[in-house]
C-alpha cells in the first residue's frame, strides 16, 4: 500500500522537458519580456514564461516543436479608453520589440525540446531597422 502511494507522487513530481535560455535584441538582453510557446501541431499545451532582469527565462514546455512569440512592452503616454466613461484616460501600451515577433502567424522563432531533458535555446532578435 504504502509503495502504490509513493508511486503515486512521484508521478505527480515537476515536469521535467524544459527550455531555457537568453533574449536578446541587437545584441542586449531584454528584460521582462513575456514569452509563448505554441505547439505546431496544435496539440498540446501553450505554455507562458518571462525574462528576468538580465534577459534569461526557463519555461516548462510540451515536448513537441513549438512557434514562440516574444512581446516587451512600456507605457507611452496616454490615450482616451473608447469604452470608458467621456473624457477618461489609460495608459498607451506599445510594444518595444519588432512586430514580426509578436505574432504567432509571423514569427521565425521556434524551438524543439527534447523531452524529460532541459534544452538551452538562445533568442537573438534583431531590430527591423538593421
Amino acid at each position: 500500500m504504502v509503495a502504490a502511494a509513493l508511486i503515486a507522487v512521484a508521478g505527480c513530481g515537476k515536469p521535467t522537458t524544459a527550455i531555457t535560455g537568453l533574449v536578446t535584441l541587437d545584441g542586449n538582453p531584454v528584460p521582462n519580456a513575456s514569452l509563448e510557446f505554441f505547439p505546431v501541431s496544435g496539440k498540446g499545451r501553450v505554455s507562458f514564461t518571462k525574462t528576468d532582469d538580465t534577459g534569461r527565462y526557463r519555461v516548462a514546455v510540451w515536448p513537441t516543436p513549438l512557434k514562440v512569440i516574444v512581446t516587451a512592452t512600456k507605457i507611452d503616454g496616454k490615450v482616451q479608453d473608447p469604452y470608458g466613461p467621456d473624457g477618461q484616460m489609460m495608459d498607451r501600451v506599445v510594444n518595444t520589440l519588432p512586430e514580426n515577433y509578436g505574432y504567432q502567424e509571423k514569427t521565425p522563432l521556434t524551438a524543439e525540446p527534447v523531452e524529460d531533458k532541459t534544452t538551452t535555446i538562445d533568442f537573438a532578435l534583431e531590430s527591423s531597422d538593421k
